[in-house]
């Protein structure tokens, strides 16, 4: 190797070796430029014959985006060399929520590895990469191609990265999860956990998080007997590796707290969304979403034992912060003044909940337009208010109301449906047995 192609192939490297740095930084703006200059370099050391003797094609690479028709483009060059620039491109657009343009980076990486980087971990890694890019994208078919790729790829080498291919289980699993595909992730989340305990530990902080999940995957599927335990050790993982007060374990102790509602544990349940509260208080602010998620846990505990006195502070607390953060005619709001409406029905006081759930209809009706399922909703919850009241009469032209939206919303054989069609079968024999009652008493 001669003097200069030493000196240009140290240049390509030192740029991109650059770039990682400054992307591990956080300096993405900065990452990017050296990774432009590491394109430019290997560009030239293409066109000079000083890299692979594969000639380069026919779209020549100024950049690696161009403007069509305000989608980005990728120029390719086919060379193994360029792959890890592609990659690297991808990376940062995807941490600048830059979603097409991270797509189309990873996809150039994949072509160029596909032809010289057959079954590689570097293949599987990007295969990795652009699946999470799918999955933000909303590509759900595309996402298990992806990480059932990289897989076989992991499972098949010797030679790889036991954390990478924990990661990739953990992946698929999550993905299934969500989807409610419970048989498929169960397995694939108990495998994720024993490789990464047979490579790091059992007491490895980065197991909390996977441990976090299967108990998330029990929990969804109501097997609270299997996911408590879980629960339990995550928490000591999340508490061993950040301290008793990190948000991190805040987070855990809310869905072990609402996995004891579930079981009708309730004191043991107040007990652990306090200490969630109180973490996420004093760690985030009063103001901070989850700890606004936190208060409205808490809240609606309380109501469902029919404490009323502790209920009703939380929901005004949260009514507040809710309108502070979101303004006042978001559908959090109305969220909210529908829950706090019910408080006051359940204690009898009909007039505050008569003001609050016609507040939360017009709210509703406002950000998702008359004709909704939610608006249906809204005034099913006046209309019960109503016949609570014994006000019959406004009760059965809500009913009718509502009725006639989630027929037309929902269709005819929804399940809601029936249930409202129920609800207003009783009214009418109410009204009946009104009517009657009235007869008697005028014939006496």
């Amino acid at each position: 190797m001669d003097q200069s192609q030493s000196q240009d192939s140290i240049n390509f490297k030192a740029y991109i070796e650059a770039g990682k740095r400054a992307f591990d930084l956080g300096r993405y703006e900065d990452a990017e430029r050296l990774y432009q200059k590491a394109l430019i370099e290997a560009r030239r050391e293409k066109a000079n014959g000083l890299m692979s003797p594969e000639e380069t094609s026919d779209n020549t690479l100024d950049a690696i985006t161009q403007e069509d028709s305000g989608k980005s483009r990728i120029a390719l060059v086919d060379d193994p060399n360029f792959a890890e620039i592609y990659r690297g491109f991808g990376e940062i657009y995807s941490m600048q929520g830059s979603w097409i343009k991270a797509e189309e980076a990873l996809k150039a990486a994949l072509a160029v590895q596909e032809k010289w980087q057959q079954e590689s971990n570097e293949l599987a890694e990007t295969l990795n990469k652009l699946g999470q890019v799918y999955r933000v994208e909303g590509k759900f078919q595309e996402v298990e191609n992806c990480f059932r790729r990289a897989l076989s790829i992991y499972e098949t080498r010797e030679d790889s990265d036991k954390n990478q291919l924990a990661e990739t289980l953990e992946s698929l699993a999550d993905l299934y999860r969500l989807h409610g595909k419970y048989e498929q992730a169960e397995p694939l989340f108990s495998k994720a956990i024993a490789v990464r305990e047979a490579s790091l530990g059992c007491d490895h902080p980065t197991i909390g998080a996977m441990l976090q999940n299967l108990a998330l995957l029990y929990h969804a599927e109501g097997r609270y007997d299997k996911a408590e335990p879980i629960y339990a050790r995550a928490l000591k993982l999340n508490e061993e590796k950040w301290g008793t007060s990190h948000p991190s374990v805040a987070i855990i102790l809310n869905y072990l707290a609402e996995l004891y509602r579930l079981q009708g544990n309730f004191p043991k349940a107040e007990e652990t969304h306090w200490k969630a509260l109180k973490i996420r208080q004093t760690a985030l602010g009063l103001d901070h979403p989850s700890t606004a998620q936190t208060l409205s846990n808490l809240a609606n505990l309380f109501h469902i034992q029919c404490k009323y006195d502790q209920a009703e502070p939380l929901y005004k607390t949260l009514l507040e912060i809710r309108t502070r953060d979101w303004g006042a005619k978001h559908m959090h709001v109305a969220e909210v003044l529908n829950s706090l409406a019910e408080v006051y029905q359940d204690q009898g006081r009909y007039t505050e909940a008569e003001q609050h759930f016609w507040r939360a209809l017009s709210i509703i009706q406002e950000n998702v337009g008359p004709e909704h399922a939610s608006v249906a909703k809204a005034i099913e919850n006046l209309a019960h208010l109503y016949e609570d009241q014994e006000n019959f009469e406004e009760a059965d032209r809500l009913y009718r109301w509502s009725l006639g939206l989630c027929e037309k919303t929902l269709g005819v054989e929804h399940p809601e449906v029936a249930a409202l069609m129920a609800k207003y079968a009783s009214l009418q024999k109410k009204m009946v047995s009104d009517d009657e009652d009235t007869d008697l008493l005028w014939n006496n």
